[in-house]
């Protein structure tokens, strides 16, 4: 392996204290945030610009006074994301926030949920979320069992059998999303569009923005000539730039991806529930999910391909533009993610 002199910046400009971590886990945090030039505050105080915590909820005394002074509050997961792009992820994103309840969204329990046409990282977000809401994630489509089907596309194996059966509710990434960041089952019918709908809504109501404003304004304008194009936003993934010491971050977050050919199981509840870890760390999250992927862009090809253990790229991620909504915006970072494939899945 080739080595480098120079010692990662990730965490430039960030003062933290930790909460809620067990010894063995504060200490390896701890060694990620200072190698990558993160200070160790050591005690909650005015300089302090993070708040990193742990099975610790969102209202929790300690949560809600960083927040009113101003401070960046994240779990752990973000500080794994951060060094995966080499760069302060988006601290907005639903995914870094304190769980409300360490115990899941109630009635989340019930629910089975799997994917289609989601890419790479795209897929791995959308499998943590399933497992913040308190959820359980099915690779393969077990058309007794599944509850819920994310549609990039309306398209695909897995589609065309859940289209069949009643009982499967079919949503975008945006029911995750909302049911998250509100902390309740939100009413599936208004996430009946597919995420590759979505996406091209976005994009036609951004070229309308830009439409308005050259035609408004005599003089050339620059202000969104480094904006990012609109694409398909998911969960967070959004480079930042590390505020002053007392300052508070300010950022967004996007998504965008497909995914390839799906299994499709009518048989035995092949099942897991994600856990809070570090991308690098999913395959050990998803030991229980017995199918195999074609390697690349590509899961598993039809019934034949759920027997054995396998998981989506976790390197392969999406740059994803912010938005100003509420909406979650998913994926993005300082290098570029792969367009959306077209394979049916």
């Amino acid at each position: 392996m080739l080595e480098t002199d120079s010692p990662s910046k990730t965490f430039i400009g960030v003062r933290f204290v930790l909460f809620g971590f067990d010894p063995v886990n504060k200490t390896k945090l701890k060694s990620k945030l200072v190698g990558g030039g993160g200070i160790d505050a050591g005690q909650y105080s005015e300089d302090c610009t993070h708040v990193i915590v742990d099975n610790i909820v969102f209202d929790d005394p300690v949560c809600a006074g960083a927040r009113n002074d101003g401070k960046t509050v994240v779990t752990g997961l973000w500080v794994d994301h951060s060094l995966d792009i080499g760069m302060p992820a988006d601290a907005t994103s639903i995914m870094y926030q304190p769980l409300r309840d360490l115990n899941g969204i109630p009635g989340a329990k019930n629910l089975i949920i799997c994917l289609t046409g989601y890419q790479r990282q795209d897929r791995d977000d959308i499998m943590t979320m399933v497992g913040l809401m308190g959820a359980q994630f099915s690779k393969p489509l077990v058309a007794n069992k599944v509850t819920h089907l994310i549609c990039y596309k309306f398209e695909g194996e897995k589609y065309v059998l859940a289209n069949k059966i009643k009982k499967i509710k079919l949503v975008n990434h945006r029911w995750l999303e909302e049911s998250l960041r509100n902390w309740e089952l939100l009413p599936e019918d208004n996430y009946s569009k597919s995420g590759h709908e979505l996406e091209m809504l976005e994009a036609a109501a951004k070229d309308s923005e830009d439409e308005v404003e050259g035609t408004s304004v005599m003089q050339p304008s620059y202000e969104n000539a480094n904006k990012s194009p609109q694409s398909l936003q998911v969960g967070t993934f959004k480079a930042c730039e590390m505020p002053k010491t007392g300052e508070v971050q300010k950022i967004s977050h996007n998504l965008s991806g497909p995914e390839g050919v799906s299994s499709v199981v009518n048989s035995k509840d092949i099942l897991v529930t994600p856990g809070k870890r570090s991308r690098d760390d999913h395959a050990s999250c998803f030991d229980n999910i017995c199918v195999s992927e074609v390697p690349g862009h590509l899961d598993a090809g039809g019934i034949k391909g759920a027997t054995s253990n396998a998981l989506p790229d976790t390197q392969g991620r999406t740059p994803i533009s912010t938005r100003t909504s509420d909406h979650l915006e998913f994926i993005s970072r300082s290098v570029e993610r792969p367009s959306h494939s077209d394979a049916k899945v």
